[in-house]
């Protein structure tokens, strides 16, 4: 299977068991790829969190099950709410409207994702022609404002293969949670004297309360030789504020390219590097039948401190 045939068995899972309890583990195992790998493709494809098109696939479930005539606290406990007044504030807050308003209006719903539909691409005739058969129009995959001048400050796509690595890690949920992971780990690696050889950062993905997804996530790692393990108190403690842990990271080939002065507008070239590199993959990588299950990958960020700053991203594409 291609990358947009694992993302459409995703899709089809989650309407298959929409009533279950789903999150990005379980969506991940059945497809055979990392929670973090699968909702950084599906994010990139779609311009949606994983997690957010699953909880709107449910309160749609809901809403049609409404017009067959269920009651509102039935449909609730089906699909996990703790109670009516819940899953109503979530329809309101999802689609503006209360539950009886769509039960009693013929309005019509998101419907289900066709990711064979959706194909990343950096030309802006296309980005601006795009049309989903059958559906409304979607909304640019890329926004075409800067499509070419995006290229100025990207390099070309290449190929890196980094070796399996240890790695010391931390992660924070927050409004600004890259600073607080890495003034974490800085501070850690001066204090126990540790020598670094490089570091890496990626977005991680909020489940949990509506309350809880208003935050973002992200993971950081120092990845040192094993030798420099024996400096710590061990391979899980607490320190400023978080939880530090090792981990083992599998060797992979990475894709990648950089970005130059990433944060001179973070918002704009960082995820317009992501979503130029899975372009260039799509007809590379992610366009062959055989795209490779990778079970524990990471979709990574190294940046590097010079006379400019860049930013190396980093697409896993096979295991070593």
């Amino acid at each position: 299977m291609n990358m947009r045939d694992y993302l459409q068995t995703a899709v089809d899972y989650i309407e298959e068991n929409i009533t279950e309890p789903l999150n990005l583990e379980t969506i991940g195992n059945h497809i055979g790829f990392s929670k973090y790998y699968l909702n950084s493709m599906f994010s990139l494809y779609t311009g949606m969190s994983l997690i957010e098109y699953t909880r709107k696939r449910k309160l749609v479930y809901g809403i049609n099950q409404l017009k067959r005539g269920m009651r509102i606290i039935d449909i609730a406990f089906d699909l996990g709410y703790s109670c009516e007044r819940s899953f109503s504030r979530a329809i309101k807050n999802s689609f503006g409207e209360s539950p009886s308003y769509y039960r009693d209006n013929n309005v019509p719903l998101s419907r289900k994702l066709n990711v064979y539909d959706l194909k990343l691409t950096l030309d802006e005739e296309k980005i601006c022609s795009y049309q989903v058969p059958g559906h409304e129009k979607v909304e640019a995959l890329i926004r075409a404002k800067g499509v070419f001048a995006m290229k100025s400050y990207l390099s070309d796509v290449r190929y890196e293969k980094i070796d399996r690595m240890k790695v010391i890690s931390t992660t924070a949920f927050g409004n600004e949670p890259e600073e607080e992971v890495i003034t974490r780990l800085k501070k850690l690696a001066q204090e126990y004297h540790l020598n670094v050889n490089r570091e890496f950062g990626f977005d991680v993905p909020v489940e949990g309360s509506p309350d809880m997804t208003e935050f973002r996530g992200y993971e950081y790692w120092l990845a040192v030789d094993e030798k420099e393990l024996d400096k710590l108190e061990g391979d899980a403690f607490t320190y400023g504020g978080g939880e530090i842990c090792v981990k083992d990271i599998p060797g992979y080939r990475y894709a990648t390219l950089t970005i130059e002065e990433p944060f001179v507008d973070p918002f704009e070239r960082i995820p317009g590097g992501f979503r130029a590199l899975v372009s260039w993959l799509e007809t590379h990588d992610f366009a062959e039948e055989d795209c490779k299950r990778l079970e524990k990958a990471h979709c990574l960020e190294e940046v590097l401190e010079g006379e400019k700053t860049v930013m190396n991203i980093y697409i896993p594409v096979d295991c070593l």
